[in-house]
């Protein structure tokens, strides 16, 4: 603009000059110039100072099919009014409300949302966006800019907000009989309902072994001091753990990447067993091969049944990413120690290797309950052994939520 660039020779070309040629009237337009010019320059430079942005979500958590209403709030703290004020947020595009139809942005996966507004001396202005979740996942929204100026539409000053806000999208749980299993033991016969479980963080003290015991329960050490197999004693626990483990991979190798109507349907009935096993009293954790958004660590959330444990389930089961940490073999080798004797590691898987295999037959031998839940019409008998296997027919086109 001719203005913005010119205002500040212009005013001295008219002072200088018309004083020079005893032109009044080019001084004083000449200091007009001026004055206009260095209150327009000083009124934009502080026309965002004291302006606050805030988003506001009441409910960061949805589950998938959901929507969640986004605030938005823009404050203005000072007696200096700002006549305009745009602002310019990034929202994830499977969250953009369709009807906006908002253009992409510089961002990857991310739309940009415009709102103009103006404010008067301390003045807030809000407005509202109704988010769609279609999707499980974790979604993230910001940066934001804020583009403000004088009131003669010459200057402008612009700000990043440095806020980031998060959104989780659960993902969908159905009941037991859209999986195919039975409504009232979808992984089998589970003993612990109806007698006393052994806690194995509290020890009790040893006895001589029994044929049948699990070589986990032997004490290694005190059998060499007595010379006799010694097996462990531990205080009773009227809970029965179920560990849900979610096989992440669907292809054998890294490198062929995945198939993503397998790992959703696979999520879906990880999520469906953790809801069933906690609203049945169970306590209930899940390990997984896949990491959070940022992270490289793979999920293990130990068995609980606190208030906020199924959505710390369902928070990280909604934000695994697609991409493996490391095989699920590794990982339930690495943390199988960690599993209270007797209870139930149930897998559900789409791919079924060697490794996990054996990992699994060697788990069921201890004293482990195993059950499998494949995700893919094979037959996986010869590799399993004497490991239950049972076929999910889950349809990932059902969109009908448990509530």
């Amino acid at each position: 603009m001719f203005l913005r660039d010119s205002w500040l020779p212009l005013g001295i070309v008219l002072v200088v000059g018309g004083v020079l040629a005893a032109l009044s009237p080019a001084v004083a337009l000449g200091v007009f110039v001026l004055l206009a010019g260095g209150l327009a320059k000083a009124w934009a430079a502080r026309s965002l100072e004291h302006v606050e942005l805030e988003r506001y979500l009441p409910e960061s958590r949805a589950f998938a099919g959901e929507e969640l209403r986004l605030t938005y709030r823009l404050t203005n703290k000072k007696l200096i009014p700002v006549p305009r004020i745009e602002m310019r947020d990034h929202l994830p595009v499977l969250l953009s409300p369709e009807e906006l139809h908002l253009p992409p942005s510089s961002s990857p996966d991310s739309t940009l949302y415009t709102h103009s507004t103006h404010l008067g001396w301390y003045e807030r202005a809000s407005w509202s966006l109704d988010l769609p979740c279609p999707e499980r996942g974790y979604y993230r929204l910001g940066p934001a800019r804020l583009r403000s100026g004088d009131g003669f539409g010459i200057f402008s000053d612009e700000r990043e907000e440095q806020q980031m806000d998060g959104i989780v999208v659960y993902p969908r749980t159905v009941a037991m009989a859209d999986l195919g299993l039975p409504a009232a033991r979808p992984l089998g016969e589970i003993r612990g309902k109806e007698r006393i479980f052994e806690d194995p963080m509290r020890f009790a003290g040893l006895r001589d072994y029994e044929p049948g015991d699990s070589l986990r329960r032997i004490d290694w050490k005190a059998t060499a001091r007595r010379g006799e197999l010694q097996s462990r004693v531990y205080e009773p626990s009227s809970t029965h753990h179920i560990i849900v483990a979610l096989n992440v991979d669907t292809m054998e190798h890294p490198w062929q990447g995945y198939i993503p109507e397998l790992l959703e349907s696979s999520i879906v009935v990880a999520a469906s067993i953790a809801r069933w096993a906690y609203e049945n009293r169970q306590a209930v954790g899940v390990l997984a091969n896949g990491s959070l958004p940022d992270s490289d660590r793979p999920i293990a959330i130990s068995p609980g049944r606190a208030p906020d444990q199924l959505p710390r389930l369902l928070e990280a089961l909604g934000g695994i990413a697609p991409m493996t940490t490391e095989p699920l073999a590794a990982l339930l080798e690495r943390e199988s120690h960690r599993l209270p004797l007797g209870s139930t590691l149930a897998v559900v898987s789409a791919l079924m290797l060697e490794p996990l295999a054996a990992v699994l037959r060697r788990l069921k031998e201890e004293g482990q309950q195993v059950s499998v839940l494949s995700m893919v019409d094979e037959d996986w008998g010869e590799l399993l052994g004497d490991v239950p296997v049972q076929r999910i027919r889950y349809d990932a086109s059902k969109t009908e939520m448990v509530t």
